[in-house]
Formats: structure tokens, sequence, C-alpha cells
């Protein structure tokens, strides 16, 4: 008796064992599939964080060239030569940073997502009101007498498979897959709409902000240098100062142009974004 007891034991150790065992696996494994899973997700997010990076780098250099060119003004007040070398070192970092700031790469926008969602979006959901209404009438029409004529024993046979049949019914709604209602869709997507359209419309005031700045530092130095030149109008100036006038005048046309490809670059997201995203042009 005590060894059959001694086996019981033992088997219930075994299985108790067996049983912690799979519990640890479990348990690994699904922490094993959380970590592939958050790799996955920063893999995805480093072109864009490489790219907010950068375009960060641009921003910050800009706001550096902005803070000196206040002393260039300064200096140019005496002298104008030295204005002008030091204008020219200005546009020559200024054109770096902002071919840095294009070469960073677009926004982070699913067009065609965006467009697929918003035609979703705009579906009307069918009616389905009317369908329950007609089948709870259908229902309440019915002839009720058919279960007051039941006697004990069909009670007690219906009871017994109306409790299987809710069993069984309880059973299927919870291994049934989800099937999303139009209306589920519908929300789903004006909810999507609405985020993307406000993330859209955020990074389009970002790069306009950027370009705007660097559009606004050129102008004052193309000022700047205009004046340079109408005090060295009667003045000898030297081969550097006149290489500092052609040189700046290029890397303002290479700004230029680098702007407008960034500028153009960003009319599909304005036309698809709505008419708040067209506004930072």
């Amino acid at each position: 008796m005590n060894i059959g007891t001694s086996g019981i034991s033992g088997q219930n150790t075994a299985s108790a064992t067996l049983t912690d065992l799979n519990d640890r696996l479990k348990l690994a494994k699904a922490q094993k599939a959380q970590a592939q899973k958050t790799a996955a997700d920063t893999l995805n997010e480093m072109p864009k964080k490489t790219r907010d990076d950068a375009r960060a780098r641009a921003k910050a250099k800009v706001m550096q060239l902005v803070e000196r060119l206040k002393i260039i003004k300064e200096l140019g007040k005496s002298d104008p030569k030295i204005m002008a070398k030091m204008l020219a070192n200005l546009m020559k970092e200024l054109k770096a940073a902002v071919k840095d700031y294009a070469k960073a790469g677009g926004n982070d926008m699913d067009i065609s997502g965006f467009s697929a969602a918003q035609s979703a979006a705009s579906q009307p959901v069918p009616d389905s009101d009317a369908e329950t209404e007609s089948t709870a009438e259908t229902e309440s029409t019915e002839p009720a007498e058919e279960a007051a004529v039941s006697d004990d024993t069909d009670s007690v046979t219906e009871d017994t498979t109306a409790e299987a049949t809710t069993k069984t019914d309880a059973s299927d709604e919870a291994t049934a897959p989800y099937i999303p209602t139009p209306a589920d869709i519908k929300g789903a997507a004006e909810a999507y709409v609405k985020t993307e359209r406000q993330r859209a419309e955020g990074e389009l005031m970002e790069v306009n902000d950027f370009m705007k700045q660097v559009r606004g530092l050129v102008k004052v130095v193309k000022d700047l240098f205009e004046t340079a030149k109408i005090k060295l109008a009667f003045q000898k100036v030297d081969k550097d100062t006149v290489e500092a006038f052609k040189s700046s005048g290029k890397d303002m046309e290479e700004i230029d142009k680098v702007l407008q490809d960034l500028n153009k670059g960003l009319d599909d997201e304005r036309a698809v974004y709505g008419p708040r995203a067209a506004i930072y042009a």
C-alpha cells in the first residue's frame, strides 16, 4: 500500500515537473518572440531616425549660420572686403547644409495607402436596421401556442437541447475568427486618415519652415553683398574679393535649385493630403 502511494506521489511530482518545464519553455518562446518583434520594429524605424537625425543636424547648422551672420554684419560696417569673404564662406556652408537636408530623404508618407483608406472612409455603411426589424417581426408573429401544448417530457428535452445549443453557440463564438463589419472598416479607415493627415501636415510644415529659413538667410546675404558693392564701387578690389562675389552667386543658384527640387517632391503629398497640407509650399 505504501509502495503504491509512493508511486502515485512520484508520478504527481514528475507530472508537476513536466508542467513547470512546459511553462518555462512557453515563457522562453514568448520572450524570444517579443525580442524579435522589438528588434524588427527598431530596424524598421532606423531609416526614419537616420533621416530625422540628418535633418536635425542640417537645421542646427542653419541656426548657427544665422547667428554668425549677425557678427558678419557688424564687421562689414567698417570693412566690406572682409565682409564679402566671410559671406562667401557662409554661403558655402549653407549650401552644404541644404544639400545634406535634401539628401536625408523625403517624408515618410504612404500616399497609396492613405488614398485607399480615404476611399474606404468615404463609403456609406449599409443600413442593416430595416433587415433586423423585419426579422424580429417575423419571429414575433409565429404562433405562441406551440410552447403551451408541450408536455413535461418535451419541456425537459427542449431545455436540455437549448442548453446544449447555447453552449455550442458560445463555443463557436469563442473560436470563430473575427470578421469586421462595414462600420468597423469605415471607422478604422476614418481614424487612419485623420492620423496620417495630421502627420503629413506636421512633416510638410517642418520642411516648409526649413526652406523658409534658408531663403530668408539667402536674401539677407544678397542684400549685404549689394551693400558691399556700393561701398567698394570707388575702391580697388583684390582678386579674392572678386572671387567671393562670384562664388557666392553660384552657391545661391545651387541652393535655390535644391530647394526647388525639394519643394517639387512634396507636390504629390500636398495634392493627396488636402488643402491644409497645400499651404506648406
